[in-house]
């Protein structure tokens, strides 16, 4: 009986590059979703700027986890926590930036992205 010789080489090199080029894409993708995020965070925040500081050091950032990306929203004042939470959430503007922002465009656009990336 003679024997088949099958190279797969090139297919599993193919693979890895595709996966790679799926992690850089989502990681692109976060990383544009977190800075859009804070852009919207900066335009909306509902109080009045007395130094502006405040406004300015609203950031949005992306890291890589074990089973994704994350996006972390955060003030860079040490007075964030309480226009987060005090006044009964009136200056609030991480939570609503990530309901509103998050749940209606992120999202929706993340499952279209990575159903793209799993059918193709």
């Amino acid at each position: 009986m003679s024997g088949y010789r099958i190279d797969a080489s090139d297919m599993i090199s193919g693979m890895a590059d595709w996966f790679e080029r799926a992690e850089k894409g989502m990681q692109m993708f976060a990383e544009t979703a977190a800075i859009k995020m804070a852009g919207r965070m900066r335009d909306s925040a509902p109080w009045t700027d007395r130094t502006g500081h405040a406004r300015q050091r609203l950031t949005g950032y992306s890291s890589r986890v074990a089973n994704g990306f994350r996006i972390t929203l955060s003030h860079g004042v040490w007075y964030g926590v309480y226009l987060e939470y005090a006044h009964e959430q009136r200056f609030a503007i991480i939570d609503p930036t990530i309901m509103d922002m998050g749940v209606r465009e992120v999202v929706p656009a993340w499952q279209k992205l990575t159903f793209q990336i799993v059918v193709r």
